[in-house]
Order: C-alpha cells, then sequence, then structure tokens
C-alpha cells in the first residue's frame, strides 16, 4: 500500500472518529489513472435527495471550531486570511485533530498563482490575468505574518490556493459575525447572503473530494438540518461517480479557481470588454474616423456617462457570453450605454430629464450601434497576439505542455465568443433615426452649402474685377 492509500484509509477512519455517516452505496476512490486524485463513487444506486454522506458540524474546519486562537485575534482580517491563519496554526501543531484531513489536501496546484510569467503570458489578452492578485497576497501576508505563523510565501499561497478551490460557504450557527469578511472579493468567512442570513467559510472534509462536472452535476451539499448532508439531486446509478457543481464559471475562472479546465463549463466562458476601452475609443480621434457621426466633446461625453451611471447601465466592464436559453450574447447594458454615446441631442435631452425611460433592446440594437460595437470587438480581438485560427491549429499538436494547452483553451474559446458576438452585431437593423449619424450628415449638408455659398460669392467678386 503508497501513502497516497494509507492516507486515504487513514482519513476514512478519522471521518468515522469525528462522527461523520457515510452510505454503505458510496466509496472514495483513486482516481490517479485517469489524471485525477481521488473521488466518490456510487456502489449502488441511489434515488433523488437520499443522503450520500453526513458531516457534523464539529468535523467542518471554521472559525466555530478552532483551539489555537482567540475568536477576536481574527477580527479584521480578510475573511480567506483568517481561514488561512487557523490552517496555518493547525498544521503546526502535533496534537491537530485536522492532520490526517491536511494529509489528503494536495500539495501541488495548477492554478494560476503557481504559474510562471512565460506560462501567463500564454493567457495573451485574457482578462483572467488581471484578477490573479499575486502581489496583493503577497503584501497581506507580509503584513499578518505572525498572526498567520509563517513567512513561506509559497506555502502562504499554497493554502490560500486550496481555500480558493475547497471551501464552502455554509449558514453561521453563531448569533453574530465573528469575523468582518470582505464583501468585494465573494470569498467571505463569516458574510451575509441576499437573504440577511450569515454564512461562514469552511473547510468541509469528504465534500471537498467531490469532483465537479457542470453538465453531469448529481449532488448537493445541505444544510437544512443543523447537520451538513451531501444528498442526490437526481437519481444515481451504481458504478457513477458522485459530482458537485461549481456554478456557472468560466473557464478562465475555472483554471484561476482550480487550476484545470474542461469541455463541460466552455457554455460559460466570457470575453470581457473595459469600458474604460469603450470610452478611450469614442475620445480617440481615429478610432470611429471613418464613421458617419461627429466626435463628442469632453463634456457632452461625461454628460452621457452620467445618465448611464445613473440608469446603472455603466459597468467597470461587460462579460460577451455564448447565447443560450438564458443568457445573451451582448448585455443590454453594453447596448443602452453604446446607444447613449450615439444617440443626438434632442433624443437625449428627455432621457438626460428623466421624461423618457432608455428604451427596450430591439430599439437599442440599431444598426450603427451594431457597427461600432462590431468595432469595438474587432479591437478587442487584436489584442490577442494570435488570431483564433492560428491557436486551432496548434490545438491540435499532441506534444503541448498541460498548462499551455490550458491557455490555449482558454483564449479560444474567448475569441470565439467575441466572433459570435460580431455576428450578432452585424445583424443589427434597427432604425437610425435617433442616432447622431443623421446629426452628421446634416451638418455635412450645412457645410457644403456653406462651401458652395462661399465659391459662388467669390466667383462674383472675381466677375466684378474684370
Amino acid at each position: 500500500m503508497d501513502s497516497f492509500e494509507e492516507n486515504t484509509k487513514s482519513f476514512i477512519s478519522w471521518l468515522g472518529q469525528l462522527g461523520v455517516r457515510m452510505n454503505s452505496k458510496m466509496a472514495l476512490v483513486d482516481l490517479r489513472a485517469e489524471g485525477r486524485g481521488r473521488g466518490v463513487v456510487a456502489t449502488g444506486d441511489f434515488e433523488e435527495e437520499e443522503v450520500i454522506f453526513t458531516i457534523p458540524r464539529s468535523a467542518v474546519l471554521n472559525i466555530e471550531n478552532i483551539t489555537n486562537f482567540k475568536v477576536n485575534t481574527l477580527e479584521g482580517l480578510p475573511s480567506w486570511l483568517a481561514l488561512m491563519a487557523i490552517m496555518i496554526r493547525e498544521s503546526q501543531c502535533n496534537s491537530s485533530k485536522w492532520a490526517p484531513y491536511f494529509e489528503i489536501l494536495p500539495r501541488q496546484l495548477d492554478s494560476l498563482i503557481f504559474w510562471s510569467d512565460s506560462e501567463l503570458l500564454e493567457l495573451q489578452a485574457s482578462t483572467v490575468v488581471k484578477k490573479i492578485g499575486k502581489s496583493s497576497a503577497e503584501e497581506l501576508f507580509r503584513e499578518n505574518a505572525i498572526l498567520l505563523g509563517s513567512t513561506d510565501t509559497d506555502l502562504c499561497h499554497r493554502v490560500a490556493s486550496i481555500i480558493m478551490a475547497y471551501a464552502f460557504d455554509i449558514p453561521d450557527t453563531l448569533n453574530e459575525a465573528v469575523v468582518d469578511g470582505n464583501e468585494d472579493d465573494g470569498d467571505d468567512l463569516v458574510s451575509e447572503n441576499g437573504e440577511d442570513e450569515k454564512i461562514i467559510l469552511s473547510m468541509v472534509p469528504l465534500a471537498d473530494l467531490l469532483n465537479a462536472d457542470g453538465d453531469k452535476n448529481n449532488a448537493r451539499l445541505s444544510c437544512d438540518n443543523g447537520d451538513l448532508e451531501m444528498r442526490a439531486i437526481k437519481p444515481i446509478g451504481r458504478g457513477e461517480e458522485i459530482l458537485n457543481d461549481y456554478g456557472q464559471l468560466p473557464r478562465a475562472d475555472l483554471l484561476r479557481r482550480y487550476g484545470y479546465v474542461t469541455d463541460q463549463y466552455t457554455i460559460y466562458d466570457v470575453a470581457e470588454i473595459s469600458t474604460e476601452n469603450i470610452i478611450a475609443a469614442f475620445r480617440s480621434g481615429t478610432t470611429f474616423s471613418d464613421f458617419p457621426f461627429l466626435p463628442l466633446d469632453k463634456a457632452d461625453l461625461d454628460r452621457r456617462i452620467e445618465i448611464a451611471e445613473r440608469e446603472n447601465v455603466f459597468e467597470d466592464s461587460y462579460d460577451i457570453a455564448h447565447a443560450g436559453s438564458d443568457m445573451l450574447c451582448i448585455p443590454d447594458e453594453l447596448l443602452a450605454l453604446l446607444y447613449l454615446l450615439l444617440l443626438d441631442k434632442d433624443n437625449l435631452m428627455p432621457i438626460l430629464n428623466a421624461q423618457r425611460a432608455i428604451p427596450s433592446r430591439s430599439k437599442l440594437a440599431t444598426e450603427l450601434v451594431g457597427r461600432v460595437l462590431t468595432r469595438l470587438l474587432q479591437l478587442r480581438e487584436s489584442e490577442y497576439k494570435t488570431t483564433i485560427e492560428e491557436d486551432e491549429e496548434t490545438l491540435r499538436s499532441s506534444n503541448l505542455a498541460p498548462r499551455i494547452r490550458m491557455a490555449l483553451e482558454v483564449r479560444v474559446g474567448e475569441k470565439r465568443i467575441l466572433r459570435e458576438a460580431m455576428t450578432e452585431a452585424t445583424s443589427f437593423v434597427g432604425d437610425n433615426k435617433r442616432m447622431r449619424e443623421e446629426q452628421k450628415k446634416a451638418s455635412s449638408g450645412l457645410e457644403r452649402k456653406r462651401n458652395a455659398g462661399e465659391t459662388n460669392n467669390v466667383a462674383k467678386k472675381k466677375s466684378r474685377l474684370r
């Protein structure tokens, strides 16, 4: 028996000691032959809603179950950092009850925080690179080294990445929030959900060993009965792997958080287009120089942005996605922003004065909005150093390093979405009568008349001099 199997056996025994109850129709299995670690498989048939295993609260690693910290020492820390401190301190304690659990956690991860600079370059213009946050994380590690109990940056990154990949949000049983969560990072130790229920970021042994699949997801962790229960959400046949789901994560975020990509999450891919780049294009004198509308002066552009902010359609960036039954390829908010930037002044004023609402999507999708959006999408695609055709050809190679292949799959997915969005944008046929296109045409007509008048005057003067 190798150490992998020994650690699994010890872990299962430890679960029993903590009161974890496992259905006899499930088994923890070795999936290394498939290039994976451990997984949970059905050894018998499960009915929908049948309990697969039950985990008591005392077997969950979080702020409620710590022994090596006083609660108040964690106050004010970002949630993931506080859980990091708990895990590192517990791992340093020889008598920690969590030791068998720590032994089965991964020693090596492929999440983006561990990629070299040259490997990250393979992601090209994917905005996921800006979300890694390695420098800011390391600054927090240094500032809190005493509390963390370690100055080992590699260890800190490993523990933080395990939390990002494995932790669950579960309802908090304490009456008050013990640790202030960081509402901006989405990984709070104790935070509030949309119904004002306190939730706590936790490591849940066994539950976190379920692999995930967006299509084949057949189980879900439930917190309804005090204890935590993993339940079947549909019938599971004997021999099937029991699978959780990460939610609708793009493959770029799957790679950032979990260190792998899979075709099952392709439908959730997005390509981001930044509002900063959109505004820069409208400020530029060259981006739309061949378009039939006049450039906006700074005051007019700022006024239109203010309207977009007031109408809640101005965002830092916009996600372009695969069109589906519940997902639009091009979001309404992006169309509304472009519509406001292209609307003529006569039709802008009623919206500015709150006398008229921003129209429906069908009216936002004017032919001019479609052309402008197509140009913006083309500019976004040009930020990538290679074309989608070149990438697809490279992907056909069988000798690519795993991280290079994953980077290729991410950037190809994003480029496909941009192409899909261009196709949709070129199909816009809405009337341009309220667009600044008409304004420029009228202005051009006046300019022609003015020039003609000046020419006639010159001719008349010449004739008088003769």
